[in-house]
């Protein structure tokens, strides 16, 4: 396992907002009788390295789901939630509120990370002298989506993922679904079930 310091504060980010044009209210959308956003926010609860789980949104149902879930809703400004807004900016905008010392983002497009993801990425990250870790799908040269982590500090001071060479935390194609259209969710459904 990795090392932490004293004092740091490790927060999981899940962002949520309700608008989404090539599959509408795809966070809501039932994957096998459950929301999508449910599998990444029961998955964030069972990682051990956690300390907080916010659900950054804009979302009234998502809030709810959230809270009912024992995840932190933290309201999402309007301006952050238009298809122009950046990952980035919502995070930032979460960091000035929670002030974390290191960010998980975890998208819930990405139903089937596991916990055990999480905690591997993460124990990585804290292994390396980087700035963070990224998930990869296996023999794939770009992030799977599932599992972004950097340093809050770096991720202020205007750090990108696609502009850096951190770690690559592996997973199988059968984990590293990334849902954006109604065929990737389709897939998402079988995968799920041959889990």
């Amino acid at each position: 396992t990795g090392t932490r310091q004293a004092n740091c504060m490790i927060l999981g980010v899940i962002p949520a907002r309700s608008g989404s044009k090539r599959l509408p209210r795809k966070n809501m959308r039932l994957l096998l009788d459950r929301p999508l956003l449910m599998w990444t926010i029961d998955a964030a609860i069972l990682a051990r390295y956690l300390d907080l789980i916010v659900v950054s949104t804009d979302d009234a149902h998502a809030a709810n789901l959230a809270f009912r879930a024992g995840v932190i809703p933290l309201p999402r400004p309007p301006v952050l939630a238009t298809d122009r807004a950046t990952s980035y900016e919502v995070l930032r905008h979460v960091i000035q509120i929670m002030r974390p010392t290191v960010v998980v983002l975890l998208q819930p497009t990405s139903p089937l990370r596991t916990a055990e993801d999480i905690d591997a990425c993460m124990s990585m990250a804290l292994q390396s002298s980087d700035e963070g870790a990224v998930s990869y799908e296996v023999g794939k040269p770009v992030p799977n989506g599932a599992v972004y982590i950097a340093r809050a500090s770096w991720l202020v001071l205007d750090g990108n993922w696609d502009r850096c060479e951190f770690p690559h935390y592996e997973m199988p194609a059968s984990r590293s679904v990334d849902i954006d259209t109604l065929e990737d969710f389709t897939r998402a459904e079988h995968l799920a079930r041959a889990a």
